[in-house]
């Protein structure tokens, strides 16, 4: 299965003329927060994959204006093609009044009420969020940081991958797009980034035999 990742700045060669090109070969498009309603749903016109989203920290718009034609995985458990996607998305609070903002404690009590379902799915393939994990591509202050209760939750289920955004590409010459957390791959979707997936069908133990990354961001940033 080939995944898009998208997160946090519209690419040029998405939102034009180039989208349905661009958009060839891509299976499931997954966004990991902080763009346009209007972006999303322009992608649904040029292809025919789902586009699966979570919330950023800035969506507080898609409250009135949710992107049309895709899926909120945010708080939810989703079986897309045969994948089941955990999606949390919003970012750590650092202001009182934004709906998308989490103390560390309230994202760990949102995990803790998912337990039931996940057990149900028998876990879950990938985790997609908006805000990294914290130590594993966050930054110290309060506005960029990770959830530390991220890492446990991959800790007991080990899905195939983590995509998360919130930590802009543009931010640093030194961007790293790629990591691993205790053997999971952890991607940065900021801006576009495309891998592969391996095609899975429903099952009671999550697996991340055969994933295979691909080096294609240069085809969006």
């Amino acid at each position: 299965m080939r995944i898009l990742a998208i997160a946090d700045e519209p690419s040029g060669k998405l939102w034009g003329d180039m989208c349905r090109e661009a958009l060839k070969g891509v299976d499931l498009i997954l966004s990991a927060g902080d763009l346009p309603s209007s972006y999303l749903s322009f992608l649904t016109c040029f292809t025919s994959a789902p586009v699966v989203y979570v919330h950023g920290n800035h969506d507080d718009h898609y409250a009135e204006k949710p992107p049309e034609g895709c899926l909120d995985a945010d708080g939810k458990i989703l079986m897309v093609k045969g994948v089941r996607i955990l999606g949390l998305g919003g970012s750590c609070r650092y202001r009182p009044d934004c709906v998308n903002m989490y103390t560390e404690q309230e994202m760990a009590a949102r995990i803790a009420s998912l337990r039931r379902k996940l057990r149900a799915a028998g876990g879950f393939d990938i985790l997609l969020t908006h805000a990294p994990i914290r130590g594993c591509g966050d930054e110290e202050h309060l506005s960029h940081r990770g959830f530390e209760c991220f890492g446990p939750l991959l800790d007991t289920w080990h899905p195939a991958v983590m995509i998360h955004g919130h930590v802009h590409q543009s931010y640093s010459a030194f961007f790293q797009r790629q990591r691993d957390y205790h053997g999971i791959p952890v991607i940065n979707a900021s801006t576009a980034f495309e891998f592969d997936l391996p095609e899975t069908s429903e099952k009671k133990a999550p697996t991340r035999r055969g994933l295979r990354i691909m080096e294609k961001a240069a085809r969006f940033d």
